[in-house]
């Protein structure tokens, strides 16, 4: 196959990016050593883009289990990709077309699609676009969704970057409460700090108020991100090499809550940010 890989870099941080497959991340390195898993190969991505380092989910995130109900209307939806699910609409359309360049330089790139309804699709038209962009020691993605039809729309976004994991790997983040939880103190708690090793026992949990930010340790970096989302979906299959920790606007099942008039954008980014490099972290 053609290659559909390109390469961005500034300093020491360097991306492989993919637009024609599902506007992916191949990789994401820092001084050689891998942020994101990286992908195996063009083929593997081109055949599922779940191979890739990271891809946008867009409309939409999560699966809409029966389709899609919504302004007192019901739609179909087949499903977006059988190998993963064969029965269900998952994670929206982005992540399974081709993406057209707009914009290049050599430490950014910008891409856009512009999906039209089809038979079993989402029935609304959008544009989405997303840019990347690095710098000496950081990476973004910004994620952007347009309604381009006449009638209101449901919108929603997510990224879904895939971290390398070991057993020295560390994730630490806060989870916030609507309501405060007893704790077996005699203050209830208002937040949790999560610091520690992923499970080796499967994840897939969602951080429902979530303050946007994150530290990674993993080969001796100390990786911070950082984004608009206020939700983080974790997940992680048993005993796998990586895990997700997936910004998105709106939790599995929940799809619907934001409504895009015509000509409206929704936008989400991610930051990845090597804080510290070091041979010994803790």
């Amino acid at each position: 196959m053609t290659s559909a890989v390109i390469g961005i870099a500034s300093g020491k941080m360097k991306a492989e990016l993919a637009p024609a497959l599902g506007g992916t991340v191949l990789s994401l390195r820092f001084d050689g050593r891998d942020v994101l898993r990286p992908a195996r190969s063009e083929e593997a991505v081109a055949a599922d883009p779940r191979e890739a380092a990271c891809y946008p989910c867009v409309p939409w995130f999560s699966r809409l289990p029966g389709g899609l109900d919504f302004d007192g209307r019901h739609y179909d939806l087949g499903p977006t990709l059988p190998a993963c699910d064969p029965e269900y609409a998952l994670h929206g359309h982005g992540w399974t077309s081709a993406w057209e360049i707009t914009a290049q330089t050599p430490d950014r790139l910008a891409c856009a699609f512009d999906y039209a309804p089809a038979a079993l699709g989402f029935p609304f038209p959008f544009r989405a676009q997303q840019d990347f962009c690095l710098s000496e020691r950081g990476f973004e993605i910004a994620l952007s969704v347009k309604n381009t039809g006449p009638a209101p729309m449901p919108a929603g976004l997510g990224l879904h970057p895939f971290f390398p994991c070991t057993k020295e790997t560390r994730l630490c983040f806060t989870e916030h409460f609507a309501k405060p939880k007893q704790s077996g103190m005699l203050v209830p708690t208002e937040g949790l700090d999560h610091k520690g090793a992923i499970p080796d026992d499967p994840v897939d949990y969602t951080v429902k108020i979530w303050d946007g930010e994150a530290v990674v340790i993993h080969d001796r970096l100390r990786i911070a991100l950082n984004s608009n989302a206020r939700i983080l979906h974790l997940y992680s299959p048993e005993e796998a090499d990586f895990y997700c920790a997936e910004p998105v606007t709106h939790a599995p099942g929940h799809f619907g809550e934001k409504v895009l008039g015509s000509e409206e954008s929704l936008k989400l980014f991610l930051k990845i940010e090597i804080i510290q490099n070091t041979e010994k972290l803790s």
